[in-house]
């Protein structure tokens, strides 16, 4: 019956005349922001995240205007489409990276009661991560990543200009108030394994309630907290955190519950020189609108069970857009994921032959000549491939992937790799922080460079993330092994790390 339904599907889109739903984007400094429907409010939305995101750059004082490619986002049509894509029933929300730029899909629902969390706060909470990784990445305890975003994901905008941030989050009142705060000698640990809901719950309010003491209360906690934060990020802690603070564990958790009682105060900024580039909104253009969704789904880590299907949809989609560079470049690349190499390559000429400056469809092409040539070792194989590396680079320099092949093209080849492969994966990676892959191979480079010290600080975020994953135990696995490497080397000891952002 699942065939049946999935191959009806399928015909269904590839009848003439079937309605797609109509996208609308806008388009910003830091953002690209897709909305399911026109929707009026679509350029505030966009405003407030730009808004956000110079918040965040005068705070940390940060300013340069680029951070690598754009955030995409997409506001989906309710919260089943964005759990369907997540896997997960309890989401209205998720952000992450491809290899290409980071994205995050959320539900254009509004959030149910006055204790819910709406679109806009997941959005704030996560690009808080996202700014973090970008300018100061380092070994920072989860109860601060997680109290970080979770300080910045209540921020409003009144008419008068100014912005507001330091809000109460009032999706954990509940699990603070009637859960009393999460314990510190369980917060201040870095392990957050095996929390359920409810201590989840806990975990995230004092989280936020613990950042917001240091980031807003005036008092000596604010230089102890700044200490214990900085020398956790050097690495030169010996895992007792209790002499950092007066009356150890137990003093700091009697005024963190006192601090709890008070009224918390806001900041306000009230910038004279707020400048907000241009804001553009259109309409998607048909064949893109009517790919969206399956976009999506081919790039959030499919299942392999469901690829064929997701190909299926988009080849059935494409062939209706024949000559159209975005629709072919995207079947390119499902073919490729889907391991159909021909006609991934003969969709990339396509779409090539429509517009030569797509760099997805370039890049596509040269991971396929780039594989060939591997598999056939070739002198006139790995030239094509080179030459299609070369091409995806200069149809669009900024994109991480070509850069990315320039260096496996070289570690495949063998022999000594040159400065340009490793400058190639330093600017792929320092377009895109947030993707974890990058962040591997770089501190892989780095390691066969011989700066252990470095490779070791690079893994730092993953190896020291919140959440347990394969790749957290995998960073921690080669930490160990970078360091041990490093102690053989004196001059290297000493690791340059982000010092803890300040309040």
């Amino acid at each position: 019956m699942r065939f049946w339904l999935k191959a009806l599907a399928t015909m269904m889109l590839a009848l003439p005349g079937v309605a797609h739903a109509t996208w609308w984007q806008a388009k910003t400094d830091h953002f690209t922001v897709y909305s399911e429907g026109k929707d009026e409010t679509l350029r505030g939305f966009a405003e407030r995240l730009e808004k956000f995101d110079f918040l965040l750059r005068r705070l940390y004082g940060v300013t340069d205007r680029q951070q690598g490619s754009p955030v995409k986002v997409y506001l989906l049509s309710n919260d089943r489409k964005v759990q369907d894509l997540a896997g997960n029933r309890n989401l209205k929300g998720f952000y992450t990276t491809s290899q290409r730029n980071a994205y995050a899909f959320l539900s254009r629902e509004t959030k149910s009661g006055r204790f819910g969390i709406g679109a806009e706060e997941i959005l704030f909470h996560e690009y808080a991560h996202h700014f973090m990784l970008h300018y100061f990445p380092a070994a920072y305890p989860a109860w601060f990543v997680e109290g970080f975003a979770e300080f910045f994901s209540v921020v409003k905008f009144p008419k008068n200009g100014s912005i507001e941030f330091g809000h109460i989050p009032m999706a954990r009142v509940p699990g603070l108030v009637l859960g009393q705060p999460y314990p510190l000698t369980q917060l201040l640990a870095r392990e957050t394994k095996g929390l359920n809901l409810r201590d989840g719950d806990r975990f995230y309010g004092t989280a936020w309630l613990l950042t917001h003491f240091y980031f807003q209360h005036a008092s000596n906690r604010k230089a102890e907290i700044n200490r214990y934060l900085t020398e956790i990020a050097k690495g030169t802690t010996d895992g007792d955190v209790a002499h950092y603070f007066e009356g150890g564990l137990d003093g700091l958790e009697k005024d963190l519950k006192a601090y709890m009682r008070k009224k918390h105060f806001i900041s306000v900024l009230t910038p004279k020189d707020m400048a907000i580039g241009a804001i553009t909104v259109t309409a998607v253009d048909p064949a893109q609108a009517a790919l969206v969704e399956d976009e999506l789904r081919l790039t959030h880590r499919p299942k392999t069970e469901d690829l064929p299907g997701i190909v299926a949809a988009i080849r059935a989609i494409a062939d209706q857009y024949p000559g159209d560079a975005y629709a072919q470049a995207l079947l390119a690349e499902a073919e490729w994921k889907a391991d159909q190499a021909d006609a991934a390559l003969a969709a990339a000429d396509r779409a090539i032959a429509s517009n030569p400056q797509s760099a997805r469809a370039q890049a596509v092409r040269a991971e396929v000549l780039l594989e060939r040539a591997n598999d056939s070792d070739k002198a006139d194989h790995w030239k094509a491939a080179l030459t299609a590396i070369v091409r995806a680079n200069r149809a669009d320099t900024e994109d991480p992937v070509p850069l990315a092949l320039f260096y496996r093209y070289h570690a495949m080849r063998g022999g000594k790799m040159p400065d340009l492969g490793y400058d190639g994966l330093y600017k792929a990676f320092s377009l895109l922080p947030q993707n974890p892959g990058y962040r591997f191979n770089f501190a892989q480079a780095m390691a066969f460079r011989g700066d252990y010290a470095s490779a070791s600080t690079l893994l730092d975020p993953i190896a020291y993330s919140p959440h347990e994953s394969g790749m957290r135990e995998n960073a921690l696995r080669m930490k160990a092994q970078f360091d041990a490497e490093a102690a053989k080397k004196p001059k290297d000891a000493a690791k340059a790390q982000s010092p803890a952002p300040a309040s």
